[in-house]
């Protein structure tokens, strides 16, 4: 069996919609956008999602998943890239539930035989680590040997098809609606992909950031976040 045939095999496992991530609790602001109508349709959700791409994931997110890769399972790296991950993260609903997330994947990498995940859940009991979501992305692509362009499709894949289904769970959607709206998002995708990464993690997504902010204010949820 080739690399490439066992690298495919684990990107489809770890991207399964049915592999436990946590991240079915959450909807990144868009379950108060839609209460308050300010999301309304099928394009309004391919501009949030496109937004949070370009200005947030490719910008962020992807950063810190790059750099715990590279970190190659030292937990004294992973933790400072943890803490600085924490210290930008300045929307708490968000930060809770990127933090949730990230304990959830590297739960279920722990009870299917992963030793780097179970040591950095032993660090966050102490209370050294945070355990949020890229750094924890990045974790358990190193601890399955898989190159940073296959991680990086993994995780990408996992926001994209956890938004479309609150979305569709919000009644924003129909399933083939978000399949246009992923066949429309897919070229921007590859194109950010092939990008390198930026210097520096930066983000700007104030609409998302306002309305994780206002989550709280509504009676009625069905996402913690």
């Amino acid at each position: 069996m080739t690399d490439d045939f066992l690298n495919m095999l684990r990107l489809l496992q770890i991207s399964d919609s049915s592999f436990p991530t946590g991240g079915f609790a959450f909807s990144n602001g868009l379950e108060t956008l839609a209460s308050e109508s300010a999301l309304a349709t099928a394009d309004d959700v391919e501009r949030f999602l496109r937004d949070q791409l370009l200005t947030r994931w490719a910008t962020f997110d992807r950063w810190f998943l790059g750099r715990a890769l590279e970190a190659d399972g030292k937990i004294p790296v992973l933790s400072e890239l943890d803490w600085l991950c924490d210290a930008q993260n300045n929307v708490h609903s968000l930060s809770v539930a990127s933090r949730r997330m990230g304990r959830a994947i590297l739960s279920s990498h722990e009870r299917i035989g992963m030793p780097q995940a179970g040591a950095y859940l032993a660090a966050m009991r102490d209370e050294t680590a945070l355990g949020h979501l890229p750094v924890a992305q990045g974790l358990v692509a190193a601890g399955l040997g898989l190159p940073r362009n296959i991680a990086e499709v993994s995780a990408v894949h996992q926001l994209i098809v956890g938004a479309l289904s609150a979305a569709i769970r919000l009644g924003k959607l129909g399933a083939l609606q978000a399949q246009v709206i992923h066949t429309a998002l897919t070229p921007a995708i590859a194109d950010l992909l092939d990008a390198p990464l930026p210097e520096v993690p930066h983000s700007f997504t104030p609409l998302a950031d306002i309305a994780a902010m206002r989550h709280g204010d509504h009676a009625t949820r069905l996402f913690a976040a």
